[in-house]
Order: C-alpha cells, then sequence, then structure tokens
C-alpha cells in the first residue's frame, strides 16, 4: 500500500476519526476542568474514571471492569481522587464486603463546575456545525455509543 492510498482510508475511516477527535476533546477537557478547578494533580488516568461513576455509585469491581483495567489500578485512582476531594467511598447498602464509589457532592469538588467547562467546547462545536446539525451529530454520538458500548 502506498501512502496516499494509506491516508485515503485513514481519512474515510469513521472509526479513525471518531477515535482521534476523542483524544482531542479529551486533552482540551483535561486542560479545561484542571484551570476550571484548579487541581493541576489531576492526571488523563483520572478523567477515564468520570463517565463510568454515576452518582448512585459504582463499586471498584465495576469501575474495574466498565475500564478494563485492574483493581488495583482502580483502587489506586479512586484513592488519589479521594484525597483530592473529587470521589468518596461509602457503604454498599447491598454488599457489606464493599464500597460505593461516588463524586463526593458535600466536601469536595464540584463536578457539575466540570461538566459546564466542558460545555465551551460544545459551544464551539455548535458553532462549526449549526445548532441543528450539532444536535444531530450528539444524537448519533448517543446511537453509536448505545450500538458498541455503554447504555449510560
Amino acid at each position: 500500500m502506498n501512502i496516499e492510498e494509506f491516508k485515503l482510508l485513514r481519512d474515510s475511516s469513521v472509526g479513525h476519526n471518531l477515535i482521534k477527535a476523542a483524544r482531542i476533546y479529551n486533552e482540551f477537557a483535561i486542560k479545561t476542568v484542571k484551570m476550571q478547578l484548579g487541581v493541576e494533580a489531576l492526571k488523563p488516568s483520572h478523567f477515564q474514571c468520570f463517565p463510568h461513576i454515576s452518582f448512585e455509585g459504582i463499586t471498584i469491581v465495576e469501575l474495574a471492569q466498565k475500564m478494563s483495567i485492574t483493581k488495583q489500578a482502580v483502587s489506586q485512582l479512586v484513592s488519589e481522587l479521594i484525597g483530592l476531594g473529587i470521589l468518596s467511598k461509602r457503604d454498599n447498602p447491598i454488599d457489606r464486603r464493599s464500597v460505593l464509589i461516588t463524586f463526593n457532592a458535600e466536601n469536595g469538588l464540584n463536578i457539575m463546575e466540570g461538566m459546564k467547562a466542558l460545555k465551551k467546547l460544545d459551544s464551539e462545536i455548535e458553532s462549526l456545525f449549526g445548532k441543528n446539525e450539532s444536535k444531530k451529530f450528539n444524537k448519533q454520538l448517543i446511537e453509536v455509543i448505545s450500538k458498541f458500548g455503554e447504555q449510560d
């Protein structure tokens, strides 16, 4: 395969472009949320946890499964995020052998502020596509996520 043929295949691949766009968005998100929350200690690996944590809570085992990493690695990330005041843990009412990991709504940083910061890039995307096309694009992304991944 020659270079031009490779570039054509690469540029016409929806999957490749989704991965590239996600990486760019992720880098922006990390920079923006760190600045918004004033927490320089946040690492890219911390951000990988956030989409999987619900306000109802998740166990270390479930989080490890969703992230496809070891329980030990998840425990380390969760401990760091608890130390930063972003996450907290509470007893699991269903299984006393485990704890539930949740966002720290009482004493910690407000995760909603981080989500609001991400809306900045959403606004730029909306101005690029237009409001209707942006909504359509978001709906299509949700369909991709639903078809190939998580339901939450």
